[in-house]
């Protein structure tokens, strides 16, 4: 009988497993189905058992796919696996094989997303490739267990395994469930006694005139278990979830045997149970029922007495004992073969045979008839690109159609009868679209567009009105702008493409609750897509900045503070507000050459001495200068006018000692190298005796880009004047100084002679 015990070899894919008397005797099982073939006794071919038909027709189109499959093994296979498996399972002599003996089974179909027993759905528009799978449930179960199948095809599942046919492997997929018997262990027992230790063991604990319960006797046989002087193992080999009670029973049973053979052979009982003495393993029937004795009685019918005997096992070379007791059952096993059908390609190719011999086309009409459909659908975005209608005309043959698209209208389905042309359908429909647009000024934009004739052989035209135009999107966004300085922008755009009849000009007003838009610019040619912009920021003191219109250099238009460099001057009070009352600072930036004009004025006293900050937006970002003049009024009454003053720095400390302080700007006035002049050294001078000011500085040029500044602070407004000296060096070598220069200008221009 069939044995589920390794080693399961698998040789040219084909199952095999050993008998459980006969170790020359395998039973063999392919892991996978294949096509049957049938020999043509004229040619000697073997000839594939599948066909496909396919027709059409006014009552549709289909196909019917015909094939037999079995798991049989040629003779010549099973040659090689006895060769094989003699060498592998070092075997004396050549196997024997026999297939698997089956006693039930089912094969089934699974075939481009259907399997047998799947059902159709008739109503589906959709392509169903198999209709219908028709097959006996069972194989032959016996010989090669043939099964035969009839596979009922749409159009397209017709289309599909016509194709596939002709690669290597099929979608032709099969599943056999074939149930067989066979035998496998159930479990195993095995007993090892070492005597020498067991008998010096129980010396030690029991004496030979003493009398023992049994249990004290298992207490003792546990403790031998423990130490390994005794040992028992019990293997299981019924997977759990089975119905495993009665072989767990009679596992139990087994050890318990084991057990009290090793009672048996150190004690015997005082009142004997059992009248007729049985020797050596004719004790083995009573001590079985031990088990079941204990579960009836609760335990008592295992209270008998023992006495010890002692027998010297050593003196009869009785050293060890090895007991092995195991159970076989048959079990109902299932075995699923199954996989694609492969390898037709190549069985024809080697059987010189011809695929189209295989596939039968039928014409339910004469001539083939099939309608030329087409569907037409708009992919434009009516509402986005203000489409008013899209006018689609198409040609087949003799018979122009015209098809009107709208929004609520979107897609429609047309249909010719066909052109044939050596009994091939013409598919060749000529297209032409026109789009026209709505709430458009003809003066900035074409109002309708139209597309050129195209040939088109396809079962969907897609109109995309966006392939002979597009909408470009020019957002337009203010970041981190100063709207309390520009209230608002006024954005001018431009877009002129004079080929295609384009003239966009659209405005656009942003403040601090809209400071996004997004400007759509209608583009016919994708290489022009440039355009022009102009800003005007209104300011809040109604010194608007207007910038002339530009090129955009990408299409976004991010807008900014216009006047990003700033000059910020901070005045700080160092008054001693015991003496005064009040100070006032009057403070200008001019820089008339870019019309930029701030001035402001700052009081400060007692209860607000906090610094106060001037700021300036800078077009000039190199001119900084600020005038500025301080009054402060002290208690009493008394005035004191600081002399008008300059400053560069960041900060303007107001203190009671303050004076006048000036900026003097120098440079060159002329090119160094047309007076042929290497450098030039300037001396400045102020001088006040009488207020104990003096301040001098020196400075050299090497070109007229160079600049300087003089500063120095003075105390009366009548002595501002300061003088100069100018020292000349030049290319070759020799100096020239001129005199001293009394002037009283905030712009120095030094002469080059």
């Amino acid at each position: 009988m069939l044995y589920l015990n390794p080693p399961f070899h698998i040789i040219e894919g084909v199952s095999l497993f050993s008998d459980h008397a006969d170790p020359l005797q395998y039973y063999y099982l392919p892991l996978m189905p294949k096509l049957t073939t049938i020999e043509d006794k004229t040619t000697g071919q073997k000839i594939p058992q599948i066909q496909l038909i396919k027709y059409r027709g006014k009552a549709g189109n289909g196909g019917f796919l015909n094939f037999d499959v079995n798991i049989g093994v040629e003779e010549e296979t099973l040659e090689k696996i006895r060769q094989k498996l003699k060498q592998v399972a070092n075997l004396a002599q050549t196997p024997r094989l026999a297939p698997v003996p089956l006693v039930d089974g089912t094969v089934r179909l699974l075939l481009l997303g259907k399997q047998t027993g799947d059902s159709s759905n008739p109503n589906s528009s959709s392509p169903q490739f198999v209709l219908k799978i028709d097959q006996a449930a069972k194989p032959s179960l016996y010989g090669s267990n043939q099964a035969a199948f009839s596979v009922a095809l749409d159009q397209y599942g017709v289309t599909v395994m016509e194709k596939a046919l002709q690669g290597e492997m099929s979608p032709i997929g099969i599943v056999y469930s074939l149930d067989y018997l066979a035998l496998r262990p159930a479990y195993s027992v095995k007993l090892n006694v070492d005597w020498d230790r067991v008998q010096k063991h129980l010396d030690e604990h029991f004496g030979i005139d003493a009398v023992f319960v049994s249990i004290d006797i298992d207490k003792a046989v546990d403790e031998l278990i423990e130490s390994r002087a005794i040992l028992i193992e019990a293997d299981t080999f019924v997977p759990e979830g089975e119905d495993e009670s009665a072989v767990l029973g009679r596992r139990d049973q087994a050890i318990n045997e084991v057990r009290d053979m090793i009672t048996d052979a150190f004690f015997k009982p005082s009142i004997d149970p059992v009248k007729e003495e049985k020797d050596g393993w004719d004790k083995v029937l009573y001590v079985a029922n031990r088990a079941s004795q204990i579960a009836t009685t609760g335990g008592w019918s295992a209270m008998g007495t023992f006495s010890y005997k002692r027998l010297d096992y050593t003196r009869i070379d009785r050293k060890s004992l090895d007991v092995n007791i195991s159970e076989r059952t048959t079990v109902k096993r299932s075995i699923y073969p199954q996989g694609h059908l492969t390898g037709l390609t190549r069985t024809i190719a080697q059987q010189g045979l011809d695929l189209k011999d295989f596939i039968l086309s039928v014409d339910l009409d004469d001539p083939w008839f099939e309608r030329r459909r087409l569907a037409v659908i708009s992919r434009g975005n009516f509402e986005e690109d203000s489409i008013s209608s899209i006018n689609v005309r198409l040609n087949y043959g003799s018979s122009p159609t015209n098809v009107l698209l709208e929004s609520s209208n979107a897609r429609t389905q047309l249909d010719w009868a066909s052109i044939v042309d050596n009994s091939v359908m013409q598919r060749d429909i000529t297209t032409q679209y026109k789009v026209t647009f709505k709430g458009i000024d003809s003066n900035e934009r074409p109002i309708a567009v139209e597309s050129t004739p195209t040939i088109f052989d396809g079962d969907s035209l897609e109109i995309n009105p966006r392939e002979l135009y597009s909408i470009v999107h020019v957002p337009i966004v203010a970041l981190s702008f100063p709207w309390d300085r520009y209230p608002q922008i006024e954005v001018h755009l431009k877009y002129t493409d004079e080929k295609n009849g384009i003239r966009m000009n659209d405005n656009f007003l942003l403040d601090q609750s809209h400071s996004e838009q997004t400007w759509k610019m209608f583009v016919r040619d994708p290489k022009l897509t440039q355009f022009q912009y102009k800003l005007i920021y209104r300011a809040a003191n109604n010194r608007d900045i207007e910038t002339p219109f530009l090129d955009a250099t990408d299409e976004r238009l991010t807008l900014r503070d216009p006047r990003p460099n700033k000059r910020s001057l901070t005045v700080v009070s160092s008054l001693d507000w015991n003496l005064v009352e009040r100070a006032f600072v009057d403070l200008t930036y001019d820089d008339a050459k870019n019309d930029v004009f701030v001035e402001q004025s700052f009081e400060f006293n007692k209860e607000d001495s906090s610094s106060k900050v001037l700021k300036v937006d800078l077009i000039n970002p190199d001119y900084r200068t600020v005038a500025y003049q301080v009054t402060l009024l002290f208690k009493g009454g008394r005035t004191l006018e600081i002399p008008p003053s300059m400053t560069n720095d960041r900060r303007i400390i107001l203190r009671t000692d303050m004076q006048g302080h000036r900026i003097i700007t120098v440079k060159p006035k002329t090119d160094f190298a047309l007076k042929r002049v290497a450098e030039m050294q300037v001396e400045l001078n102020y001088e006040d005796e009488d207020n104990g000011l003096s301040f001098s500085d020196v400075f050299t040029f090497a070109s007229n880009n160079d600049r300087s500044t003089f500063e120095f602070d003075y105390a009366d407004q009548q002595k501002t004047a300061y003088r100069y000296r100018i020292t000349y060096r030049y290319l070759n070598g020799l100096s020239r100084s001129l005199d001293w220069t009394t002037t009283n200008t905030n712009s120095l221009l030094l002469p080059v002679a």
